[in-house]
């Protein structure tokens, strides 16, 4: 009976992932298993460290130990080296390469070492061969691995070659891709074999890593199988024999899950070029016909109508460091928080992030966090069960009137809130307005703009004049404060008060606070954000509010051109309302920033939603693109360092509506609005083109207050043009 000889190997992994690896190998039959940081050391029987090569789907690399020793320099390395075995691992015909790692702490260059470790094999061959072998970078026979730590070297035959993530399939990838073991460690951490699970989603597949890692534990199919090239297979001492009978076992395992029912496994993106490249990952993969990818925007999520399915959500959403754009991407987590508990109740989700904070705010219930590398990316895995919630409403808290009658010097002013609320109340509940002016200067001795964001109100107090007492004034606001508390009975930490002076171009947004907090508010369908504390302005025009609801009412299918776009709040009703593209256009990167943000908060992606910082006005000068559907929005004046010349609406305003028009099709419409209280339509525009003035139409309850706070047109082109 011949004797099993075992010897000691070392399986690499990325950093977090050694306990996962080593309940994979031991599983496998590796024994003595010892994990340290970064691998996993093991002694295996050469069948068992093949099936290590074979059907690892965490393991990075495996390496069997050739020597340790100590060695005080590289002199000491070479000379020891030339003393081991090594034509009992090398043909001398044949061809090698060698690699080198060493700890931080080293002094020793790695290159250096590996070159000295090169030398000496050949030297030994040349001895006593008088031939040796030749080195060959790119799958060479055998590939010697050389990792050296507080003076101890350990050097190794590298079975696997290549590293194990490299499985195959993926010849093409997106941005910043996850590699396909430490996807594998994502899908290990839930149970995908489980028969009770009926759908597998990833709502941002990128190039379908997980999907296909996921499918191939679902389908017992061995992640090494479809690889034509492993370290061991020219080294000496291999049992083709062995090998063949591994590869045999894991077809027929293959074959005989395929049998079997499998559950619904699906992924979407927003970009239309990756969806392309899963697609070929997952045929190159074996696996056409069991994954299903389509372009779809995290908006658009949506999923079979089949209740008693339970299933997995495994996701890896855009990191900040990859995109840039850290600060916005909480929105999109958010966004999928919300989702998920729309679809997916009772589901698990494991997401993978590179914050916390991100995987926070979604708002799962948390049942384990673990730390792990996507290369130098430390990132978080979590595994969640998602609880569902109901459709919040379209108006989430609404404003009711406190039973309390208010007497003194406020006692009028609260009679005046309680009309217009009693009349602006009902029509809000009636139209889902969640965000609306309740009062406007009504009284000339309380001089203030109230608007109520669902939940918050918004006070600006309009400037008083030189001529009233600043002292009156400030106690004026004082009582129109503790008024509307009274009256509605709002804590004060829910009112944010501020102060508006006649202001022109930029002056308008610059900012007055550093705090960068931002509340939500939902405008019919899309949620919005608010920043209270920071700007003049909260990030949403309310007189507004009926424009960009008809941008929703008519997007669909259109590409929608958002000029002066602020916020972006347009762009995204666009979007939401099925707008096949959107461009947003804005001057600041604040506000391109906030506009990026809306935009995530709702699930859209800027593979389908653009965000251009330009000045609109050279903007339109030099892009071609046409579009179906346009809003400009102006500001009244704008002496900005970052346009190429000064803007005032009224003399620049036909400039403005010619280049638009170029980049408006044939049949398309251009709404053009502004707030300058005098301003008066160029006669030129009529002839040029086909007007309709719908500024009362875009003028809410709460606005229609004698003149008009903007005026805005409806502009088409002339028929036949």
């Amino acid at each position: 009976m011949s004797t099993i000889v075992q010897y000691p190997y070392v399986v690499t992994c990325a950093g977090g992932v050694e306990n996962l690896l080593l309940e994979e190998i031991q599983a496998l039959g590796a024994e003595e298993c010892e994990v340290v940081q970064g691998a996993v050391h093991c002694v295996a029987d050469l069948k068992t460290a093949y099936r290590i090569c074979l059907w690892s789907r965490l393991g990075s690399r495996v390496l069997r130990t050739v020597s340790q020793f100590s060695a005080e320099d590289s002199d000491d390395l070479y000379e020891k080296a030339t003393m081991l075995p090594w034509s009992e691992h090398i043909d001398a015909e044949g061809t090698l390469a060698v690699q080198c790692a060493v700890a931080q702490d080293e002094k020793e260059n790695s290159h250096y070492l590996a070159l000295r470790l090169k030398d000496a094999i050949v030297d030994r061959f040349n001895r006593n061969q008088k031939i040796r072998p030749s080195v060959q970078k790119t799958r060479p026979d055998v590939m010697v691995f050389l990792f050296r730590a507080a003076g101890q070297v350990t050097i190794s035959i590298d079975f696997s070659g290549a590293p194990l993530h490299l499985r195959g399939y993926r010849t093409e990838t997106g941005v910043a891709p996850l590699k396909e073991t430490l996807a594998a460690a994502v899908v290990a951490s839930v149970d995908v074999s489980n028969p009770a699970v009926g759908q597998i989603v990833d709502p941002m597949c990128g190039s379908g890593t997980l999907l296909i890692e996921a499918a191939m534990v679902v389908g017992d199919i061995a992640p090494g199988l479809a690889r034509d090239y492993f370290g061991f297979q020219k080294w000496k001492q291999h049992d083709e024999a062995i090998w063949q009978s591994l590869r045999q076992e894991a077809e027929e395992r293959r074959a005989a899950r395929a049998e079997s029912v499998w559950p619904s496994i699906r992924g979407y993106d927003a970009d239309r070029n990756v969806i392309s490249v899963a697609t070929n990952n997952i045929q190159r993969a074996g696996l056409a016909g069991r994954i299903h990818v389509e372009r779809r925007e995290l908006a658009q999520f949506t999923l079979p109508k089949n209740e008693s399915e339970s299933g997995l959500i495994l996701c890896n959403p855009p990191y900040g460091e990859r995109l840039g754009h850290g600060d916005q991407l909480v929105h999109l987590y958010r966004c999928m928080g919300r989702t998920f508990a729309k679809y997916c109740e009772g589901w698990e989700a494991a997401i993978i992030s590179n914050e916390i904070e991100f995987l926070d705010a979604m708002g799962l219930q948390q049942l384990e966090t673990a730390k792990l590398y996507n290369g130098p990316i430390r990132c978080y895995l979590r595994v969640s069960t998602i609880s569902g919630v109901k459709t919040l409403p379209a108006i989430q808290r609404p404003l009711s009137l406190r039973d309390a009658v208010v007497e003194g010097e406020g006692a009028d002013f609260s009679n005046r809130l309680k009309k217009n609320f009693k009349k602006l109340g009902k029509w809000a509940r009636q139209e889902e307005v969640a965000s609306y002016r309740l009062y406007d200067a009504d009284m000339p001795e309380f001089n203030v703009a109230i608007d109520w964001y669902d939940g918050y109100f918004h006070v600006q107090e309009y400037k008083a004049p030189k001529t009233i007492d600043e002292a009156k004034a400030s106690h004026r606001l004082s009582v129109a404060m503790e008024t509307l508390s009274a009256t509605f009975g709002v804590n004060s930490r829910y009112v944010f008060v501020k102060t508006r002076t006649k202001q022109k171009g930029k002056k308008q947004y610059q900012k007055l606070n550093s705090k960068a907090k931002l509340f939500e508010v939902a405008e019919h369908g899309p949620r919005l954000l608010l920043n209270f504390h920071d700007y003049l302005d909260t990030g949403l025009f309310l007189d507004h509010r009926p424009i960009r609801l008809w941008i929703q009412q008519h997007a669909k299918g259109k590409r929608f051109l958002n000029l002066y776009a602020y916020t972006g709040a347009a762009s995204v009703h666009a979007a939401w309302g099925g707008a096949k593209s959107t461009t947003t256009v804005d001057m600041s990167n604040t506000y391109a920033d906030w506009a990026r943000s809306n935009l995530l908060l709702n699930g859209f992606s800027e593979e389908v939603h653009q965000i251009e910082r330009a000045d609109c006005g050279l903007w339109l000068l030099k892009n071609k693109a046409q579009f179906d559907l346009i809003f400009m929005d102006p500001p009244t004046f704008s002496n900005s360092k970052k346009m190429g010349k000064h803007l005032d609406i009224q003399e620049d305003h036909l400039r403005l509506i010619e280049l638009a028009m170029k980049r408006l099709e044939p049949g398309g419409s251009l709404i053009f609005s502004n707030n300058y209280r005098k301003f008066e339509l160029d006669e030129q525009v009529s002839a040029n083109f086909k007007v309709e003035d719908i500024t009362r139409k875009t003028i809410g309850l709460d606005y229609d207050r004698g003149k008009p706070i903007h005026t805005c047109w409806l502009i088409q082109h002339l028929s036949g043009i």
